[in-house]
């Protein structure tokens, strides 16, 4: 029996520019008007899709307002070679600051923060952006424990929840800004170095 040929795909395939512009869309609204300009109909006028285009990839506008953060936060940098790991520890945390302080980043904070703790946001948040910082965070404190630039904290984990924790408590309550010398600070007194 001779093999049949593999039927062709229904639809138009995707085109790889629309799922850019919806991203590019959400995030200009987030940062012009916060989350409240976040809607599925102002995202498709501003990115020249349809409604149904957008849910083809998000199933609600604060998901893709989400994906449009996570997108413009990046992966945190390793660190150059030339730079060392201490050097590199507090520009991946400035990194952070500076994504929490900019307005995309204080919406998505305030939408964390309204959200229930295993909805699809909060868990996107966690395992995509907050997970990904500590890794690297904890890596880069690693190497500079091995090459004895900071006194080895007696433990590596709360370290981190020391560093990691002021900046989600001020990015949630809003009390004072999160700024680069703040950062500074907070390292140098949780991880003081030789």
């Amino acid at each position: 029996m001779p093999r049949q040929a593999p039927s062709p795909s229904r639809g138009r395939p995707r085109d790889p520019r629309t799922r850019p512009a919806i991203l590019n869309a959400a995030r200009a609204l987030l940062e012009r008007g916060g989350l409240t300009a976040v809607t599925i109909e102002a995202i498709a006028a501003k990115a020249g899709v349809s409604r149904p285009t957008i849910y083809r990839y998000w199933p609600n506008a604060p998901a893709a307002a989400m994906a449009a953060f996570l997108e413009a936060s990046g992966t945190p940098a390793a660190g150059r070679a030339s730079r060392s790991p201490l050097a590199a520890l507090r520009a991946q945390l400035h990194a952070v600051a500076d994504a929490f302080a900019a307005p995309t980043g204080r919406s998505v904070a305030a939408m964390v923060a309204a959200a229930q703790s295993e909805t699809e946001l909060a868990k996107a948040f966690r395992n995509e952006f907050i997970a990904r910082n500590r890794d690297a965070a904890r890596q880069l404190l690693e190497h500079c424990i091995a090459e004895r630039l900071v006194a080895p904290p007696a433990d590596v984990e709360l370290a981190l929840d020391l560093v990691f924790g002021p900046l989600f408590y001020r990015l949630l309550m809003g009390h004072a800004p999160i700024t680069r010398s703040f950062v500074d600070q907070l390292l140098d007194a949780v991880i003081p170095a030789l």
